[in-house]
């Protein structure tokens, strides 16, 4: 095995870890605004309305698919804070951060251990960190942490390939048996744990055998082949894993150049919107993104969480054979750096480059012809080129400047005009990432960037109109995406809510029809549907719809919201009850409003125990909610559960202390104890606010006698006899309570208190 060099030994703990622990609370600092963003994109669909995100446990996920592990994850967030984002959002801040990290120690570790005393060895710390700064820092990663989904996936494959290096970086000059021992077992746990991320780890074993040929083996095939074993069982491992996660068909599929995709809905790259995207198109479209991928690490400031670029119409099309030239040009010159020194750190950050990108980038079609975050683990072997470029450029520069410097006053000239680069990259980075802000920005950047996409027009309108009420705002923005894409049926989906709202009924019903038509197996458009027909009281034609929808979706909770507002129009109220129940404990309506439609339910048809589980339900969701708190204390009081109620309208009233109807309900609580002190104290709170609640009078007068003080009960009725508002029944009913303590007392009652 290979030795340690000299240099590698000599960095002290403070210079390895001062720098990666200086870069991870900047990242933190820069991306802290974002923590609170909500979900936007597919986050929704993969998040929101991921129903099974419910149910996931570790014991159920593990080696259940090729991303089981985001899965998981994702289930975690879920049990933290169901769907606030704040969770799932430092979760993958704290993924990119832990990748910075390896990646600064994986290059470390390698530039100290490059061949001879290069550039590279002389400047290992300095290319370590520029590179972490500019992988953290970069506002072309906040796609890919900001995207939380793809944060995991991307992030997560990336964490496992990079945690794989450095494992293999330290097994390769291990000298101990024991210490290679525990690495080779940690480097193949590594590896089955890789292949629950995302698919792109199926590159790892090419990227340890880049790694060992240009930092282990230092261009030497006799090197390379003592470590055969390693290279070839990593290989078998992650191999044999992906063809039983994705089944050999999807490989034959690949390799035999077949495989043909179809076009996500108003996202079509295709000329035709019907035609599917053949692998053959999709490659030779592929030469003008990777230039994209590249040039945006140097020039971010036109980037777009989504393009309106389409496919090649063919080989020789201007887009296909310019970007062709060039990428072959760069292959050239790779080529003959290659052929001069084989071991060229520069060579190794554009393969390493080059080999990231090829899953996505080549024969592996896609209804994404172009996606940023696709370059995350890419990007670490570009920006190790820039790195190195920089750090050359400013060598030169101080060098220029600084020539009767000492080499210790140099090097620290040279890491000051290296830190100015971080207060523009974090500037850079918090301004692209304030996009994700809110869905408004969110997609209209999209639009600016990508002007021909009808899914952008589409959910930019879907956002003027659920977030913010803006119905005739977002009439045009839907009505230009129907236009732009006739095969596309969410803005006829969503028009039609807009005109429901308008109260274009008719025209509501028309716009979801035709959206129906083009996707007849869209759930949402028959909920919405029937939501149409009920306020139209044409319960058959709502009922058909919900069914419709429910066999589309089973755990479709606002289609069973539905079924039950229609049976209770129809006083069905069993049938109602079972409905609501349905959606918040079998389908998604598992949320805030669902268990408290259910209580609400429950609780008027005198289902206190139904009533008091949803209650609690809601509470857990809003556990500031006073008046759902104030409703499950009502409904633990009627089902005579009066400890309970005493606890929880003593709770409320830790937060809303001079609430009168809780120190109300509170005293009869105690009432129905026979605690008739602490009954009385309750009431006693409400007297000088008497007139709000005159039949508290009538409690007080309770409390007095059963305490044996007959003459302040008398009292007390007395004083509601005499008020000039009190109700006539009420009047009445003091009248005779005073009668009837005259007849059992006698002259004593009327004494003064």
């Amino acid at each position: 095995m290979p030795k340690a060099s000299g240099q590698a030994r000599g960095l002290s703990k403070l210079q390895r870890w001062i720098p990666p622990f200086l870069l991870s609370i900047i990242t933190a600092i820069t991306y802290w605004p974002s923590l609170h963003y909500p979900f936007q994109f597919d986050d929704i669909a993969n998040i929101q309305k991921h129903f099974n995100i419910r149910h996931h446990t570790l014991s159920k996920m593990f080696l259940s698919g090729s991303r089981w592990i985001s899965y998981w994850m994702n289930s975690i967030h879920y049990s933290i804070g169901k769907f606030d984002p704040f969770s799932y959002r430092v979760g993958s801040l704290l993924i990119h951060t832990t990748n910075g990290i390896l990646l600064f120690f994986v290059l470390l570790f390698a530039m100290l251990h490059s061949k001879g005393n290069s550039f590279f060895k002389r400047n290992a710390l300095f290319i370590a960190t520029v590179t972490s700064m500019l992988f953290l820092l970069h506002p072309v990663q906040t796609q890919t942490v900001s995207y939380v989904i793809q944060g995991q996936l991307e992030g997560l494959a990336c964490m496992a390939i990079l945690a794989m290096t450095l494992t293999f970086l330290h097994l390769a000059y291990a000298r101990t048996m024991l210490k290679k021992v525990l690495l080779t077992v940690t480097l193949f746990c590594l590896a089955v744990l890789a292949c629950g991320t995302k698919e792109i780890a199926i590159i790892s074993p090419l990227l340890l055998l880049l790694i060992d040929w240009f930092f282990v083996a230092h261009g030497s095939w006799e090197s390379l082949k003592k470590r055969w074993w390693i290279h070839l069982s990593v290989l078998t491992v992650i191999l044999g894993i992906y063809l039983w996660f994705l089944k050999p068909t999807f490989f034959t599929e690949i390799l035999s150049m077949s495989k043909e995709v179809k076009n996500n809905i108003g996202n079509v790259i295709t000329a035709d919107p019907k035609a599917k995207i053949s692998t053959w198109s999709f490659f030779i479209s592929q030469f003008k993104v990777i230039l994209h991928y590249i040039w945006m690490f140097i020039w971010p400031f036109n980037i777009s969480v989504e393009y309106d670029w389409v496919l090649a119409r063919s080989f020789f099309a201007p887009d296909c054979l310019l970007p062709l030239l060039a990428l072959i040009t760069i292959g050239l010159t790779i080529f003959r750096v290659f052929y001069t020194h084989r071991t060229h750190v520069i060579c190794f950050g554009a393969l390493w480059f080059f080999l990231c990108i090829a899953p996505r980038s080549s024969i592996i079609p896609s209804p994404e012809l172009l996606v940023d975050y696709k370059t995350y683990t890419a990007s670490i072997g570009w920006l190790l080129i820039l790195a190195c470029a920089l750090i050359k450029l400013i060598e030169y520069a101080v060098g220029y400047i600084q020539k009767e410097r000492t080499p210790q006053q140099m090097r620290q000239t040279r890491m000051i005009m290296t830190s100015l680069l971080v207060l523009p990259l974090s500037i850079s980075t918090w301004q692209r990432n304030h996009v994700w802000s809110c869905g408004t920005k969110f997609w209209m950047n999209v639009i600016k960037n990508a002007p021909g996409k009808a899914r952008a027009y589409n959910n930019y309108a879907v956002e003027l109109s659920q977030n913010y009420k803006q119905y005739e705002d977002a009439v045009p923005y839907f009505k230009k995406a129907t236009q732009m894409d006739g095969s596309y049926p969410d803005p006829w989906n969503n028009l039609a809510v807009c005109y429901s709202h308008l109260n274009h009924l008719d025209q509501a019903i028309d716009s979801l029809k035709q959206g129906l038509r083009i996707n007849p197996y869209y759930p949402e458009g028959y909920n919405n549907l029937a939501s149409f027909y009920l306020r139209k009281k044409e319960y058959d034609k709502v009922e058909k719809c919900l069914n419709t929808a429910l066999k589309l979706r089973p755990h479709y909770g606002k289609a069973y919201f539905n079924m039950g507002r229609m049976h209770a129009e129809q006083n069905n109220n069993e049938q109602a009850l079972d409905c609501f129940k349905k959606a918040c404990t079998i389908a998604d309506l598992d949320n805030e409003f669902g268990y408290k439609t259910y209580a609400t339910a429950a609780f008027r048809q005198k289902k206190f125990p139904d009533a008091i589980w949803a209650f609690s339900k809601a509470i857990e969701c809003n556990p500031h909610d006073t008046e759902t708190m104030f409703s499950l204390a009502n409904a633990y009081y009627l089902s005579k559960q009066y400890d309970q109620s005493v606890n929880t309208y003593k709770h409320i009233l830790a937060m809303r202390p001079d609430d009168i109807r809780v120190w109300y309900n509170l005293g009869e609580s105690y009432l129905m104890q026979a605690n008739f002190q602490e009954a009385l104290h309750c009431f006693n709170r409400i007297e000088p606010q008497w007139e709000k609640l005159p039949q508290v009078r009538i409690r007080l007068a309770h409390c007095y006698e059963k305490l044996g003080n007959a003459p302040a009960s008398y009292k007390e009725l007395q004083t509601l006899t005499k008020a000039p508002k009190v109700a006539a029944n009420l009047r009445n009913q003091a009248q005779q309570l005073m009668s009837q303590l005259e007849q059992h007392y006698g002259p004593q009652a009327t004494l003064t208190a």
